[in-house]
């Protein structure tokens, strides 16, 4: 037996003996490959090439052995699979709790289109609709030589329902549904969302629907043009119509609806201002935060609104993440932002280098989950 068959086989068999004696509480895979890189370091090899497809080689084994091996193992060990990045969803990894449950739960639906064009591929891996926003998480080919991320090489986004843009479904005086980016699992992914604004006078998207994304990416000279088949896979949701107002000083605020999806909690509110004060006004950048009966604050994701040309009312959609059950109760905290003096405009920041708020108690709301 040669030297390099026999370093083969030692490696192998050290590989093979550690996954066997690994314990599934621990993270498999980030031990396995620690230990075969800590090992390997010690064995002497002539030829650098053949060493590191040696190494390439043990990787696709463990990956490959992972896979077979995953209808058979605990759901403690899956899970633990499931977050070596190679292997897992952009949802799954994106710090979004709505689209980790879609993709765990079989909520989202996994298209794998792509579109490649001067070189550059683009592709969608994973989309989620719960008939309040649409996520839709895209990706490239990893690369080590990019140094701008996918959010940063994006350019501008044109999408089409059915062949009518995404604009045809806003509300007449808004005119406008908005398009947000937000990071994915890693450099090479992002996520695109929109909603509609069926709440605020636009038309509801279908509950099935053709999607149709323009994207134009730095460098590359023609926009990707992708078709994504898109639907509702949510059966069970909680819609709740209260219309609480409260009054504070100038403001009126009513809490219009809520919508309680495994993948989002939207919040619907209306706000007149009954002076001739108007939301142009830096001081009422106004915001909600939510908590459920035992004070669990829920992190805001996105939202969307408008207010008449006179800017006196407002209209606004609030996206949270889901709540881990359906609550009891649902309280409402309205705030405003704390500006500078100087510069005009600017917010006040704490020692997180978050924007301080102050909440507004007498416009705060606590409505019964039935």
């Amino acid at each position: 037996m040669s030297v390099r068959s026999k370093l083969k086989d030692d490696e192998l068999n050290k590989l093979k003996k550690y996954i066997r004696e690994t314990p599934v509480e621990i993270d498999l895979v980030d031990r396995v490959m620690y230990k075969y890189d800590h090992d390997s370091k010690k064995l002497i090899t002539h030829k650098k090439k053949p060493h590191n497809v040696l190494i390439v080689k043990a990787m696709a084994t463990v990956i490959v052995c992972l896979l077979l091996i995953t209808p058979f193992i605990s759901p403690t060990m899956a899970a633990t699979i499931k977050q070596v990045p190679v292997l897992s969803s952009i949802f799954s990894l994106a710090g979004d709790l709505g689209l980790k449950t879609a993709d765990e739960k079989g909520l989202s639906t996994k298209p794998n289109a792509s579109v490649s064009h001067d070189g550059f591929t683009l592709s969608v891996s994973e989309v989620a609709y719960d008939g309040t926003r649409v996520s839709i998480g895209v990706e490239r080919p990893r690369t080590a030589s990019e140094t701008e991320t996918l959010m940063e090489r994006l350019g501008n986004i044109e999408l089409f329902i059915n062949g009518a843009p995404i604009d045809d479904f806003a509300p007449s005086e808004s005119n406008h549904i908005g398009i947000f980016l937000h990071p994915g699992k890693d450099k090479d992914s992002t996520i695109i969302e929109f909603s509609d604004k069926s709440n605020q006078g636009g038309r509801p998207f279908p509950e099935q629907f053709d999607l149709t994304v323009y994207a134009t990416i730095t460098g590359v000279q023609a926009p990707l043009k992708i078709d994504i088949p898109v639907k509702n896979k949510i059966a069970d949701y909680v819609t709740l119509q209260p219309t609480v107002n409260r009054h504070y000083n100038n403001i009126h605020f009513t809490v219009e609806q809520i919508k309680i999806t495994p993948i989002t909690t939207n919040i619907t509110t209306r706000t007149i201002l009954t002076d001739n004060s108007t939301f142009i006004e830096p001081w009422l950048t106004m915001g909600i935060d939510i908590f459920d009966e035992q004070g669990r604050k829920l992190a805001l994701i996105n939202g969307n609104g408008w207010h008449e040309t006179n800017g006196s009312e407002k209209i606004m959609d609030h996206r949270f993440t889901p709540f881990e059950s359906v609550p009891a109760s649902i309280t409402i905290k309205p705030y405003i932002h704390l500006f500078k003096e100087h510069p005009k405009g600017s917010f006040q920041m704490d020692e997180n280098n978050e924007p301080i708020i102050q909440y507004i108690p007498e416009l705060e709301v606590t409505i019964p989950v039935k």
